[in-house]
C-alpha cells in the first residue's frame, strides 16, 4: 500500500509539475519574445530569450508550491491533482525601449505594454488549443480518457496539460498586480480611469493576492475553468470518435 502511494505521488508530481514548468517557460519566453519584437532587448541580454526552463523557473512559485499542491491533493485521494496557480520569474523588459514602428509610426507605449502583457496568457491559450487537437489524434489512435481504465493514458496526460494551460491563462488574466491582467486592463482603460485603477490596486494588490491564494482564486476561476474544460472534453470526445 505504501509503495503504491509512493509510486502514485512520484507519477503525479512528474506528470504535473514537469509539464507545468514547460507551460510557464513558454509563457515567460512569450513576454520576452514580444518585447524583443517591439524593440526591447532587455530580456535577451539577461539570458531570458530562451525556452530553456532553467532560465524561467522560480524555486518557490514554479517548484515548491506546485509540488505541495500536487502532493497534498494526491494524499487526500484526488484522482486528477492540479495546482490552481503557479508562476515563473517575472519577465524583464524596459517600456522606454518598446519603440517598434509600423508604417513609419512608433507604436504607443500603452499598446506596446498591453501586447507584452498579453503575450504570456495567449501562449498558454495556444498550447491548450494545440494540445486539444493532439488529444483528438490520440483518441483516434486508441488512447482513452477513462481514468479508471488507464490513468497513465497519453490522452489523459495531454488533457492534464490542457487543464494546466487553461489555469495559467485564466489566472494570469486576473487584473491584480503583478499579474498580466492588471497591465492589460490598465492599458485598455481611459487614462483617467487607468490612473485611479492603478492607485487603488497598488495599495491593495498584496491584500488581494493573499485572498486569492487563500482560496479566492479557486472560487473566482472555478466557473470559468469548468466552462473551458467542459468545452474541451466535449469537443475531443466527439471529434475523437472514429465511428
Amino acid at each position: 500500500m505504501g509503495q503504491l502511494v509512493g509510486e502514485t505521488l512520484i507519477f503525479n508530481v512528474v506528470t504535473t509539475v514537469g509539464p507545468l514548468i514547460l507551460a510557464i517557460a513558454v509563457h515567460e519566453w512569450a513576454h520576452i519574445a514580444m518585447a524583443r519584437f517591439l524593440g526591447d532587448s532587455t530580456g535577451t541580454s539577461m539570458g531570458r530569450y530562451t525556452l530553456n526552463p532553467l532560465a524561467h523557473v522560480d524555486p518557490i512559485w514554479t517548484l515548491a508550491l506546485p509540488v505541495y499542491f500536487v502532493v497534498s491533493q494526491t494524499l487526500v485521494g484526488a484522482a486528477f491533482p492540479v495546482p490552481f496557480f503557479a508562476a515563473g520569474k517575472p519577465a524583464p523588459y524596459s517600456p522606454a525601449k518598446l519603440d517598434r514602428r509600423f508604417n513609419g509610426k512608433r507604436i504607443t507605449l500603452g499598446f506596446a505594454e498591453l501586447l507584452v502583457a498579453a503575450a504570456g496568457p495567449v501562449s498558454n491559450l495556444i498550447m491548450a488549443t494545440v494540445t486539444t487537437l493532439l488529444m483528438v489524434v490520440l483518441l483516434r489512435a486508441g488512447e482513452t480518457l477513462d481514468v479508471a481504465a488507464d490513468p497513465r493514458s497519453l490522452a489523459i496526460l495531454a488533457f492534464k496539460f490542457v487543464v494546466l494551460n487553461i489555469g495559467l491563462f485564466l489566472f494570469n488574466l486576473i487584473p491584480i498586480p503583478p499579474l498580466d491582467g492588471s497591465k492589460i486592463l490598465f492599458n485598455l482603460l481611459p487614462r483617467s480611469l487607468g490612473e485611479k485603477y492603478q492607485a487603488v490596486t497598488d495599495k491593495l494588490s498584496w491584500v488581494l493576492l493573499i485572498l486569492l491564494f487563500a482560496g479566492g482564486a479557486r472560487f473566482l476561476l472555478a466557473p470559468l475553468q469548468s466552462f473551458f474544460i467542459s468545452a474541451v472534453w466535449a469537443f475531443v470526445s466527439a471529434a475523437g470518435t472514429t465511428g
